[in-house]
C-alpha cells in the first residue's frame, strides 16, 4: 500500500471525526434551562428578621447575608425585599408568596476601581459587568409588606452571559424557601 493512499485514508477518517463531533451535541435537561413564571409559589419555610431601618435582606447559599461586603455578586444571590423601613426589627414568618409577575433585566455594573489623580476623581479603564436580574413579584395576604424577590448575578457580557435559571434560583435559596411551579 502507498504512503499516498494510506495518507488520504488517515484524512478521510479524520474529516468523519470532524463532521460527526459538529453535529453531536449535548443535551440539557429542560429543568436545566427553565425559569421562574408569573404563577408559581415561593414558600417561605422558615422566619426571616429584617433589622430595624432596613426594608431588605440579602440570600446566599441558603443563608441570609447581612453587612456591606457579605455578598459575592459573582454568584448567585437574592434579595428580598418589604414595601417600607420599620424603626424596629421585624419578623416574616414561613408563608406562601404567589409570584403574579416575573421580570427580568440587565443593568451594567461599574466594577472599576475609583483613581484619584490630580484636582478630580475619574474611574480607571477597563471593562464593566452586567447585573442579570430576576425580579418576582410577590402577594400574600396574610404579609402584605413583602413584594418583592430579586435574583442575580454578575457576569462579563462577553462570555455567553444568561439570567438565572429555576434550578439556580433554588439552589440559591436552599432550604430557607421553596419554589413550586405550575
Amino acid at each position: 500500500m502507498n504512503t499516498l493512499t494510506v495518507s488520504r485514508g488517515l484524512t478521510s477518517l479524520l474529516l468523519v471525526a470532524v463532521l460527526t463531533s459538529c453535529t453531536t451535541s449535548i443535551a440539557q435537561p429542560s429543568s436545566a434551562r427553565e425559569h421562574v413564571r408569573a404563577g408559581a409559589t415561593l414558600v417561605l419555610n422558615d422566619t426571616i428578621r429584617f433589622p430595624a431601618y432596613s426594608a431588605t435582606v440579602n440570600i446566599q447559599n441558603g443563608q441570609v447575608r447581612s453587612g456591606l461586603f457579605s455578598l459575592d455578586k459573582y454568584y448567585p444571590n437574592c434579595t428580598l425585599e418589604l414595601r417600607s423601613q420599620a424603626n424596629s426589627a421585624r419578623l416574616i414568618k414561613a408563608d406562601r408568596f404567589i409570584i403574579y409577575k416575573v421580570t427580568t433585566g440587565i443593568e451594567q455594573v461599574m466594577n472599576k476601581p475609583v483613581v484619584v489623580a490630580g484636582p478630580g476623581f475619574h474611574l480607571a479603564d477597563g471593562a464593566t459587568d452586567d447585573a442579570y436580574i430576576t425580579k418576582m413579584y410577590l402577594k400574600s395576604e396574610k404579609q402584605k409588606d413583602v413584594e418583592l424577590m430579586s435574583c442575580q448575578h454578575w457576569e462579563d457580557p462577553t462570555s455567553f452571559p444568561s439570567h438565572l435559571t429555576l434550578k439556580q434560583i433554588q439552589q440559591t435559596l436552599g432550604n430557607l424557601f421553596t419554589l413550586e411551579t405550575n
